[in-house]
């Protein structure tokens, strides 16, 4: 029965590989042409609905690659000393143009205090953009999303994403980074969700040596926090 159930496992494993590697091919393509319409007819409603489903069809590709490599032992990371204002910033200058000024950009007041860790810096940037795309769509509309970073009691680099929404229960603070798990708040809301996004950011931050935790963002709402290894650490990333 193991050697069945093993067998299963790594057909539905290599068929989820092969099926979102298939369908990044074509969802690239309808992106790259819909991009091309749109510097032509900028206002035009339809191609901007196209333009953030095949945004959201590529985000959810990626993550079921990135299970798929993470299950096989294929997950590829590259570590470097990660500045968290720069990372910030990166953020920032990313998806404030699609935030209709909700985004927040704390800078420390002396640049003697920056917070630095050690992390891949892209996977970082997916990790953070999973967790800005979640408070902007489960916070009210209007309402900051604030994002931050500093450094932890041993060195740790923290980011911070923090939004003015429902918050999340004490009891689901684990399961929510479950794969396919959704909590209270998703389900009782109006956007659609995989429920694999925070399992990801999950996985990619344990690969990093670090991790990903949730608390209550001063106020209310939800404070998300990403912990990336001092920057003097010698914990070294799993890399394959």
């Amino acid at each position: 029965m193991q050697q069945r159930l093993q067998v299963s496992w790594d057909r539905q494993r290599s068929f989820v590989d092969g099926v979102a590697h298939e369908l990044r091919t074509p969802i690239t393509l309808i992106s790259g042409h819909t991009q091309s319409l749109l510097r032509r007819h900028p206002q035009d409603p339809a191609l901007q609905l196209i333009r953030a489903e095949a945004e959201r069809m590529g985000s959810l590709v990626s993550d079921l690659l990135d299970l798929a490599r993470q299950d096989s032992g294929r997950l590829s990371l590259r570590p470097e000393l990660i500045v968290g204002e720069d990372a910030l910033l990166t953020l920032y200058e990313r998806m404030a143009p699609h935030a209709n000024g909700r985004l927040k950009l704390l800078i420390p007041a002396s640049a003697s205090s920056l917070a630095q860790g050690l992390g891949d810096p892209d996977r970082l940037q997916q990790c953070l953009t999973t967790l800005v795309d979640n408070a902007l769509q489960y916070s009210p509309s209007g309402s900051p999303v604030q994002l931050a970073c500093t450094n932890g009691l041993a060195g740790e680099l923290v980011m911070q994403v923090q939004d003015q929404g429902p918050g999340v229960l004490p009891e689901e603070r684990e399961r929510i980074f479950e794969r396919f798990v959704r909590g209270s708040a998703a389900e009782h809301s109006e956007r659609r969700g995989s429920g694999i996004g925070l399992s990801v950011v999950k996985l990619l931050m344990e690969a990093m040596g670090g991790s990903v935790r949730v608390a209550d963002a001063p106020g209310g709402g939800a404070d998300f926090q990403l912990w990336l290894p001092a920057a003097t650490s010698s914990a070294g990333l799993s890399s394959t």
